[in-house]
């Protein structure tokens, strides 16, 4: 599922300065919007799953599902916070 996502949004890690847009962590499947360009949030890696940075969770879940063939709602996913944070941000999901 993570290449998928990355072939199809591109792959930001924590901490790196991204581009306006909605994010998704795959790992936590935690969301995370900015509307100016700004640097993620230490979770792990994302990928930008939307280019408004206030597209509703309800509009990715059906461009998740229609990509990924699932059936995620608003509900499967929630606003990153620190808690979703990794013990070691330097590992990645996917760092093979």
């Amino acid at each position: 599922m993570l290449d998928l996502l990355e072939f199809t949004y591109g792959r930001y890690n924590g901490g790196q300065t991204a581009p306006i847009g909605s994010y998704l962590n795959p790992r936590t499947f935690c969301i995370f919007q900015q509307s100016t360009d700004g640097i993620l949030p230490l979770d792990g890696t994302f990928v930008r799953v939307d280019p408004s940075g206030s597209q509703t969770f309800t509009a990715i879940a059906s461009n998740l599902n229609t990509l990924l063939n699932t059936t995620y709602t608003a509900a499967s996913f929630h606003a990153c916070s620190g808690g979703d944070a990794t013990v070691s941000p330097g590992t990645m999901s996917n760092d093979a």
